[in-house]
Parts: C-alpha cells; sequence; structure tokens
C-alpha cells in the first residue's frame, strides 16, 4: 500500500457528481496540486493518457485535460465544475453513465496491468490479488476508506 502519513482528503473514485463517478476526485486532485498538497505518488497520473481513471475520464467525456483544469481552478464550487462540464463534455445520459461506471468497475487488468498495479501497491499486492479487486475497491483500500481483505 502507498500508506501516506494521512490520508490525503481525496473522494473516492466510486464517488459521483451529476452521474459522473470520478469527477469528485479530479476536483480534489486538482485543486490539492494547484496549492502543492497532492502526494507525490499522484502527479504522475494526474490528467494523464493511458490505463488511469483520470484518462477514462477525459476520453469518456471528450474533455480537454488542461481545460478541464482551469475549469476546475476557476470554479468556485462542485456544482460549477459539473455545469462546466456539462456544457463542454460529449453529452450522455444517464444510463450512459451508469454503464460506463459499471464497466470501469467490472474492468480486470491484463498481465502488464496487474504487473503495473503490484509495483504501485506493493503492500497491498502481498496480503491480496490486487488484479482481482476492482479498481475502486483497490484505491479506497489504499485510502483507508475500506478495510483490506
Amino acid at each position: 500500500m502507498r500508506k501516506h502519513p494521512s490520508p490525503p482528503p481525496l473522494r473516492s473514485p466510486r464517488e459521483p457528481l451529476g452521474g459522473y463517478i470520478i469527477l469528485p476526485r479530479l476536483i480534489d486532485k486538482i485543486r490539492l496540486h494547484a496549492r502543492g498538497e497532492l502526494p507525490p505518488e499522484y502527479h504522475g497520473n494526474l490528467l494523464k493518457p493511458g490505463r488511469t481513471l483520470d484518462a477514462w475520464f477525459l476520453t469518456f467525456t471528450g474533455l480537454d485535460g488542461e481545460q478541464l483544469q482551469q475549469a476546475i481552478l476557476s470554479a468556485g464550487s462542485n456544482e460549477e465544475v459539473l455545469a462546466w462540464v456539462e456544457q463542454h463534455a460529449v453529452p450522455h445520459t444517464a444510463d450512459e453513465k451508469k454503464e460506463w461506471a459499471d464497466r470501469i468497475a467490472a474492468y480486470r487488468p491484463d498481465a502488464e496491468g496487474a504487473k503495473s498495479r503490484k509495483q504501485n501497491y506493493p503492500e497491498l499486492s502481498a496480503r491480496l490479488d490486487i488484479a482481482s479487486l476492482c479498481v475502486f475497491d483497490m484505491i479506497d483500500m489504499d485510502e483507508g476508506r475500506m478495510p483490506v481483505g
């Protein structure tokens, strides 16, 4: 586990805002990063492409990471961020958002992804088969919102 002296004040990736999972966590990460308070282990994936939750959100919504970051930093509230997202994102119905969230929850990594998880979460992988975990459970366990095992 990448245990922190105290867990970062990040919301769970499964927490939704306007039906979008991951968005509240992105808001937290971007605001913490702007204040210099985001733990270093989160920097590498922040709004980056690939197999990250941030990338999955950007792909699903069609949003540009730089523009989203600026919108979050200039917004006074989560609701203002959501309004910006809804104005600029590819439109999705509530059912489409739920199906997308369900696909992410059902995702399990291939061999390369499992290897990456083991490298990123060595303590957790020593206790559990993290390749079999939902990414949300893995993150919530790592950040102390969910008991391990």
